[in-house]
């Protein structure tokens, strides 16, 4: 089999009315490509996306179908992609066309020209609500201060990998996935490629505030034990604390012939108490990650697929 030059995947989730402006847009674009491939993997949409797809690889050899059995979330849907991507260069991009595919020709020509990952990073702020824009700017720094890599500020699932990149992509098989730190520390030459992020063109975002907080702890916790490490220092910290108010109990004591009152010692108590509980709370996230990989299941299942080999 013939490899395409160009492998470009998508996860959609209930974008039924962006497929074919998307698939437009992207055809477009890779006019000058002589031989590419459009993957769209469906994270088990309840509206019509498969079947606008299915209308699609009717009507354009180039377009192929993966319906997965259930939701699995999109970083799932994207590895799906990589899996089964056959070009000698793969483009991953969102479904709801904030990810531009006007560039898709700049991220090309960059990697003929010797760049193996080409990052997409966003520009512009101006569209992203405060909070948004805080909670990514915490997050960020928070990883690349505790990470042993350097995660770039603002890339998104927008990027371009080289084959021998995708290769390498397929053999980090765990469940909890956070496909940008597999990306910053899998090496390779990196290149980055400034975009406009636009609205959505249709639908609305699926990331609700609780999914990005989601998103946000496998980050941390699948790439740092630094958690773990700070549960240590905390610990030494409070027992010095404690030492040090004990010493101060005594002297009081001895000075002044008094202890110190009943509710100083009850704040106390309930500080170490409540110390003690978050960093279960933390040691029992990282044996769950433990449990979800020793289980050793599949990372998805597959009822559908069209013009996949």
């Amino acid at each position: 089999m013939n490899k395409p030059e160009i492998s470009v995947i998508i996860p959609v989730y209930n974008e039924e009315n962006n497929i074919n402006e998307l698939y437009n847009r992207i055809a477009k674009a890779l006019k000058d490509i002589n031989d590419y491939e459009i993957i769209f993997i469906n994270d088990c949409s309840t509206d019509n996306t498969e079947e606008r797809i299915k209308l699609l690889c009717n009507n354009a050899k180039e377009v192929k179908l993966i319906s997965l059995s259930r939701n699995y979330g999109h970083q799932i849907a994207l590895s799906c992609g990589y899996d089964f991507a056959n070009g000698k260069a793969v483009i991953s991009l969102d479904g709801d066309l904030q990810h531009p595919p006007e560039i898709l020709p700049e991220m090309i020509k960059l990697w003929k020209d010797g760049g193996e990952i080409i990052i997409g990073r966003r520009a512009n702020f101006d569209h992203l609500s405060v909070v948004k824009r805080m909670t990514s700017k915490v997050f960020y720094n928070l990883l690349n201060f505790i990470a042993d890599f350097e995660l770039i500020v603002d890339a998104a699932d927008f990027r371009l990998v080289d084959e021998k990149v995708v290769h390498y992509l397929r053999l980090f098989r765990e469940k909890s996935r956070f496909l940008r730190g597999v990306i910053s520390v899998i090496g390779f030459k990196k290149l980055i490629i400034d975009y406009q992020e636009q609205d959505r063109f249709s639908g609305r975002t699926k990331y609700s505030f609780k999914k990005m907080l989601s998103f946000a702890l496998k980050g941390i916790l699948s790439f740092s034990t630094a958690p773990l490490r700070f549960s240590i220092y905390m610990g030494m910290l409070i027992s010095l604390l404690s030492i040090i108010y004990a010493l101060w109990i005594i002297y009081y004591k001895i000075a002044y012939g008094i202890s110190p009152g009943l509710a100083s010692i009850i704040a106390g108590i309930f500080f170490a108490t409540g110390i003690q509980l978050f960093f279960l709370g933390v040691i029992g996230e990282y044996i769950a990650l433990i449990i979800e990989e020793v289980k050793n299941r599949p990372l998805y299942c597959i009822s559908k697929k069209i013009r996949i080999e």
